[in-house]
């Protein structure tokens, strides 16, 4: 029984660990008054659902948004602003991911009258940042998990 519990242990530490070093993040908000670039905008892990979010806002602006739904072991992250003609300032703003690592900026877009400016990167999985983190991670967890299995 104490094996098991030390097995189990094992592998949940684990799990954590390479569920974070895996993890693809990009900036997300919703919206204008959520997108001020004076705030710090809060990254989120990308997954479909998140993707599918983005991806629907970005459709009234670009004709194969489609293309960019779903879930993909790589995605992006973009950044989509709109002045409307006649307006000094944002009228739309968007941020978060897209699935896959080409970018929906180089899209053909509908007719529109304003400025739409667009910005997309590959989300880090793990950038380099994060690699010395996860390093450290994967590192405690196996220290962790071998303390725990040979005591």
């Amino acid at each position: 029984m104490i094996a098991a519990n030390h097995f189990f242990v094992f592998f949940v530490t684990l799990s954590v660990a390479l569920s974070y070093v895996l993890a693809n993040q990009c900036p997300h908000c919703n919206g204008v008054a959520a997108c001020q670039a004076n705030q710090t905008i809060p990254k989120v892990t990308c997954t479909p659902d998140i993707v599918n979010q983005t991806v629907n806002q970005l459709a009234i602006f670009f004709k194969n948004a489609s293309d960019f739904t779903g879930s993909s072991t790589q995605y992006g992250c973009v950044k989509v602003t709109f002045i409307q003609q006649g307006y000094n300032e944002d009228t739309f703003a968007v941020q978060g991911c897209t699935a896959g690592s080409k970018s929906i900026c180089s899209q053909p877009t509908f007719s529109f009258y304003g400025n739409l400016s667009c910005s997309f990167y590959t989300a880090p999985s793990p950038n380099q940042g994060h690699r010395l983190l996860s390093s450290a991670l994967l590192s405690v967890a196996f220290i962790v998990s071998a303390f725990v299995i040979s005591s």
